[in-house]
């Protein structure tokens, strides 16, 4: 795992020299460093874990791509990158957002038919839920809101859940799922999680 996020920090950082001095034009140039320096991740983010200064490490990488990519100095604000383009920003793509595409991305290829895969994901899943006192995974989402990305990030489906709520994704099938679970765990009316999150949240704040 090491060497794979080696890999991908390299690549990254070889990309962003080779922008340094280009004749293409910016918007160009940013989808350059996009095929060359970002697929990569695209490719392991599912089964490799991420710390949260690893993405930060690696995202200052890309920003600085983007900005090569502009001819600006390396001093200038990262939020004309990083914000959306209704607040004014370019939106480029962010390892964050990278990684919730390729986590939903590797759902979607694992549970998208009834075999054997399907089987161990939904086994997956009901061995997470039990462990964060979830009953569904809807309600696995809202309790990533109590905590840092280096505690959920020590499975699959909760590193999915963390992400889904950082990034603001909704899923439309996450309702679905926790019927078909439900259908098999018979949870209780309601998981200790839900129950206590009002309170955990307002300890959070104190």
């Amino acid at each position: 795992m090491n060497a794979t996020r080696e890999v991908v920090r390299e690549k990254a950082r070889v990309a962003c020299d080779l922008i340094k001095s280009h004749p293409l034009t910016p918007e160009l140039s940013a989808e350059f460093f996009t095929q060359k320096g970002i697929g990569d991740l695209q490719f392991s983010a599912a089964l490799i874990e991420w710390s949260q200064s690893e993405l930060e490490s690696l995202q200052k990488i890309w920003v600085q791509a983007y900005k090569n990519a502009w001819h600006v100095p390396w001093s200038s604000a990262n939020s004309l990158y990083t914000f959306p383009t209704a607040e004014g920003g370019h939106e480029c793509p962010l390892p964050s957002g990278v990684l919730t595409q390729a986590l939903l991305q590797h759902v979607d290829q694992c549970m998208r038919h009834e075999d054997v895969v399907k089987k161990i994901m939904l086994a997956q899943l009901a061995r997470t839920l039990t462990e964060w006192h979830c009953n569904s995974f809807t309600d696995l989402i809202d309790e990533m809101e109590l905590w840092d990305w280096n505690v959920a990030n020590k499975d699959f489906w909760s590193r999915l859940a963390k992400s889904l709520h950082s990034q603001q994704v909704s899923v439309t099938w996450a309702e679905k799922m926790d019927k078909k679970l439900a259908s098999v765990l018979v949870p209780e009316k309601m998981s200790w999680a839900t129950a206590t999150w009002s309170i955990r949240k307002c300890r959070t704040r104190i």
